[in-house]
């Protein structure tokens, strides 16, 4: 048999394991509202939307309700129950799902004018029939003959005059695959003959026929909700997305319609514009990401259960928790050779000038008669100085007074300069920095997929390591070089990766380098002005973006820009009160330029500084590097 590593495995290719591996945090992006009208679910790839569309579909619901007090679901039917889908056991939705990645687009290159509509919107309202029967059907696990249990309240008008079709769920599921056959028959021919279309045809009528107050099982009212998902949204010929929304808004149905689409698939503009929720203010919209981006805590944990779930799918005897897989601790003996030369190089500095000698002069003989701390702890505290030195001196004359620095003021400019000082140390003596649980979690850019791909790597070097002859399970666990190692692997084939994605990939990658050359700069200042020691990012005034969407000059910047949103490589955040923009490196992408993972740091940029980023290189720095040392906005 061969191994097949989980992390590995999408949710949505185990139908039998689905909810074994799904994590039911998700759900908590859904509420009541979103089952009636039209919300538009967006992502870029790996972000969860397929495996949260399955989540609602009939042949999950269906198949579990009796598995609702094993404590692995316990999560998933609470949630379902806290939406108002399920009830005592009772499922009071159906669902149907499409995907319009099956050739829908070639109608728009075969009819003229209201043709194509009209042939569009009848393959669409046949195949929601049949997808809403087979939802039906799962819930109850009827055979065909019992779709006759269906009926309908009431008939839409346009309906009447083809009643017989509708008398109940067997009739509308034979109407329903007799038409799809015959208009399929019919676009495979020469199409020398006009098919007939109904006139229930003109619009998604079907949706109608298919609320949930209009459905009834064996003459009673049983379902509270109905819901038809389109996923792929964004491969529809732009006319159809129109003809399809104008459509379900003009319908006002009470049926939930979900249009699910890839953020690389909807125009550059609306991608970047606005707050992320595509600029359409009529109705709901749910972009995964950028959920996520405002919940990162909750997302840190939810991927922490994902990958001890996959772990334990494994089972292999040596590994239980994903905690077992990677070392938190780093063994600094084989550095100390190197600390103790940078600490030494940082002293010889310091006391070979008589003011830094004088300055420092307290510091110093506290690091030099205090063995309690270990060689990483110095070279911080000597890292500390060479900050406060380089703020000192940044930009102006030094005027020394003869002031001496004390030891309790600068212990607490350690504390808040430590990390940033931590980074530039393991930076300059090739120490691994990237590691742990912690580093990992931040890695996932709070993109699912992106944090499987990291951790799953893992697994499989451990998965290989529980072969050996190991009895303990710390012996297994990746060391810190290891991790190291195994994420440089990665990183260098995502960046290798991104050359099958977009024909203007050079420029894109220029762009990208650009970034990555301001956040090196800003590094390699050394004054931590930055929490985590960098910047990683760029900021754009919303404004001045918002007047120059459509302007020809930047359509350039507006394309590179929407890729990199769409693609993950960029991060959008919008500061609420600052009227701006962010856009921050992935931060697989902070890995490739050795940068800190720290959001908070950005340089402010005009759109014309940003033109010249996507043409050519070595852009020269204009103005000062901003200060921003709150966090994540």
């Amino acid at each position: 048999m061969v191994w097949k590593n989980p992390f590995l495995a999408k949710n949505t290719e185990q139908q039998s394991d689905f909810l074994t591996l799904f994590e039911s945090a998700v759900l908590q992006m859904i509420e009541d509202k979103n089952f009636s009208g039209v919300s538009y679910v967006s992502s870029t790839p790996g972000a969860g939307k397929t495996s949260l569309f399955r989540a609602f579909s009939n042949d999950i619901l269906g198949r579990t309700a009796e598995k609702e007090q094993k404590e692995d679901n316990k999560e998933y039917f609470d949630y379902m129950k806290k939406l108002g889908v399920i009830r005592n056991d009772k499922i009071l939705l159906f669902s149907g799902y499409l995907s319009c990645a099956r050739s829908y687009s070639i109608i728009e290159e075969m009819f003229q004018n209201g043709r194509r509509k009209q042939v569009f919107f009848a393959l669409l309202n046949y195949r929601i029939a049949i997808s809403f029967m087979r939802g039906i059907e799962k819930v109850f696990d009827w055979s065909l003959e019992d779709y006759e249990k269906v009926t309908f309240l009431n008939l839409p008008e346009e309906m009447e005059a083809e009643s017989e079709y509708f008398k109940n769920g067997r009739t509308v599921y034979d109407w329903a695959c007799n038409g799809e056959r015959e208009l399929c028959r019919y676009l495979d021919s020469d199409r020398s003959e006009r098919i007939a279309l109904s006139f229930i045809h003109t619009t998604l009528l079907i949706l109608k026929l298919f609320e949930p107050s209009n459905i009834l099982i064996n003459e009673e009212q049983y379902f509270e909700k109905s819901l038809m998902i389109f996923d792929d949204f964004h491969k529809l010929a732009e006319n159809q997305r129109r003809y399809m929304s104008e459509a379900v808004l003009t319908l006002k149905t009470n049926t939930g319609v979900w249009f699910g689409q890839r953020l690389e698939g909807v125009e550059s503009a609306q991608v970047i514009s606005m707050d992320g929720s595509l600029d359409r203010d009529y109705h709901l919209n749910i972009v995964i990401d950028n959920y996520w981006a405002e919940k990162y805590a909750a997302f840190y944990s939810m991927i922490g259960r994902i990958a001890d779930r996959r772990v334990k799918e494994a089972q292999i005897n040596a590994l239980s928790n994903f905690s077992d897989c990677i070392s938190e601790e780093i063994d600094l003996k084989a550095y100390t050779k190197n600390l103790k030369k940078f600490c030494a190089d940082i002293y010889a500095y310091l006391v070979n000038n008589f003011e830094t000698k004088l300055k420092y002069s307290e510091i110093l003989s506290y690091l030099k008669e205090n063995e309690q701390m270990n060689a990483m702890e110095k070279a911080v505290w000597y890292e500390c100085i060479m900050i406060m030195e380089r703020r000192e001196q940044s930009g102006q004359l030094s005027f020394f007074l003869g002031e001496i620095k004390s030891l309790e003021s600068f212990r607490n400019f350690v504390s808040l300069n430590e990390k940033g000082a931590r980074f530039y140390v393991c930076h300059k003596c090739k120490i691994p920095f990237y590691y742990g649980i912690s580093n990992l979690q931040i890695l996932s850019s709070c993109n699912v997929q992106q944090f499987l791909v990291f951790a799953g790597a893992y697994f499989d070097s451990c998965r290989i390591k529980s072969l050996g002859n190991y009895k303990r399970r710390k012996k297994i666990a990746l060391s810190p070089e290891e991790q190291m190692e195994t994420i440089s692997n990665i990183v260098k084939q995502r960046w290798d990766d991104m050359d099958f994605r977009y024909s203007n990939i050079e420029t894109i990658k220029l762009f990208l380098n650009n970034i990555g050359k301001l956040g090196q700069d800003a590094r390699d200042l050394g004054k931590n002005s930055y929490e985590g020691g960098a910047y990683t990012g760029i900021a754009i005034n919303k404004q001045e973006l918002k007047q120059n969407l459509h302007n020809p000059e930047y359509q350039l910047l507006i394309e590179v820009l929407g890729a990199c949103i769409s693609s993950r490589y960029l991060e959008r955040r919008e500061g609420k009160k600052s009227g701006e923009i962010t856009l921050y490196l992935n931060r697989w992408l902070c890995v490739y330029y050795e940068l800190p993972l720290a959001y908070g740091g950005f340089k402010r940029c005009t759109l014309n500084k940003l033109l010249k980023m996507c043409q050519q290189t070595d852009v020269v720095e204009d103005g000062q590097l901003e200060l921003s040392l709150g966090g994540r906005e």
